[in-house]
């Protein structure tokens, strides 16, 4: 496992209780808390509490650091203070979601709450046989249940196998256990025209190791919609389905992310990326952000164009595809964040993800995704996952 990788599931290993003998939360999710309250151990009761002191003693110096960081001002340290107190989150979150009130954070799902709520809802998410983690396994499961997706043409692990030459489409490598966009290398024009396994492999050397392995597929376009606004990178929408009350999948959030800048082959935010809300119903962009601080755009950085006028192509077939690929190929998942590309071909999977996160659409789309379908729909999960569980340990 990638040290990056490693170190996200350790910070991710313990899920905290949000408050000492009561929770301080989003409403949506107060039975959620009520049955943790009463489930837990006397030991672990006293742990939370005493979790709850250390967060207290520990927000002063974490809101002051974030203010630093964000340049913000001791106004806003003293008020971001004060709610966190009340509210038992992380200023870090009060900065990217612009809370000003205590009272909008009933609205939200804390980001430390996010990764205990998927361990219940998405176990299987979090772990390395996960399906969805492997791009390889994920790829080959698309193109069984006739998924639009990036043809892979090799997998390279401590050799090359599964090789069908590109005949000069252009190529991609990326780690098959990598997240955030980490190791993806577009590769040498070149390298696409070459149809002999042995000069292909020797032609990626530089771009592989032997430490992890990797897909080299096709590098996607896209529509010329997205022209103005993707830059260089591959403009994805993160379409995330959760399954609803009928056992259907649904679309609970929508997040459009593009390049700001010439150079990046990844869209990601921790390249620099923007990310803007999308219009459920229409498909059209909104307003974009940065994902770690920063002031809004209503305009692309570098070509001026205007963020409202941008209607993303075949947008009812993206929301289609998201739906159909979690039903039909992916249905022993709860939640599933897709990675959608706009191409002139028409939507295609990118990528799958088992734990979507909530910064995205809660910074991008300025509300919390708790007062939304999202956590109606996440509270009915994680009591369907609960009194399920709870029935099997009766039994």
């Amino acid at each position: 496992m990638h040290p990056a990788e490693l170190a996200y599931y350790a910070k991710k290993a313990f899920a905290l209780f949000p408050g000492g003998a009561e929770a301080a939360s989003a409403p949506a999710f107060a039975a959620h808390y009520e049955r943790r309250r009463r489930s837990r151990s006397p030991a672990r009761a006293m742990l939370d509490r005493g979790i709850a002191r250390g967060f207290a003693a520990w927000l002063p110096s974490r809101t002051c650091a974030v203010a630093r960081k964000y340049g913000m001002d001791a106004q806003w340290e003293r008020q971001a203070l004060a709610i966190a107190r009340e509210r038992f989150v992380d200023p870090n979150d009060i900065a990217l979601f612009r809370i000003e009130r205590p009272e909008e954070l009933d609205h939200y799902i804390r980001r430390f709450e996010d990764a205990g709520f998927n361990k219940i809802i998405n176990s299987q998410g979090w772990s390395r046989a996960c399906v969805l983690v492997d791009k390889a396994a994920f790829y080959r499961r698309c193109a069984a249940h006739g998924l639009p997706h990036p043809a892979v043409h090799a997998v390279y692990d401590r050799g090359l196998r599964d090789f069908r030459p590109a005949r000069g489409h252009p190529l991609i490598a990326k780690p098959t256990h990598g997240e955030g966009g980490r190791g993806v290398a577009l590769l040498p024009h070149a390298v696409s025209d070459i149809t002999d396994q042995a000069a292909f492999a020797q032609a990626i050397a530089p771009y592989v190791d032997d430490r992890q392995v990797w897909v080299i597929q096709r590098a996607l376009g896209n529509h010329a919609a997205l022209a103005d606004y993707a830059m260089d990178a591959l403009a994805t929408a993160r379409l995330t389905t959760m399954r609803n009350e009928t056992g259907e999948s649904e679309l609970v959030s929508t997040v459009l992310r593009v390049a700001s800048l010439r150079g990046p082959v990844i869209d990601n935010m921790k390249a620099g990326g923007l990310i803007m809300p999308v219009d459920f119903e229409t498909g059209r962009a909104g307003t974009a952000c940065k994902g770690y601080g920063g002031g809004d755009y209503e305009c692309h950085p570098v070509s001026g164009a205007a963020f409202g006028d941008l209607q993303l192509p075949d947008w009812e077939k993206a929301v289609a595809l998201a739906c159909r690929a979690h039903a039909a190929a992916f249905p022993d998942y709860t939640l599933i964040g897709w990675d959608i590309a706009f191409t002139p071909d028409g939507p295609m999977v990118v990528e799958g993800n088992a734990k979507p996160g909530v910064l995205m659409p809660q910074r991008s789309g300025r509300k919390g995704l708790a007062g939304q379908r999202y956590g109606e729909l996440l509270a009915f999960n994680l009591e369907r996952a609960e009194t399920g569980r709870a029935g099997a340990l009766a039994a």
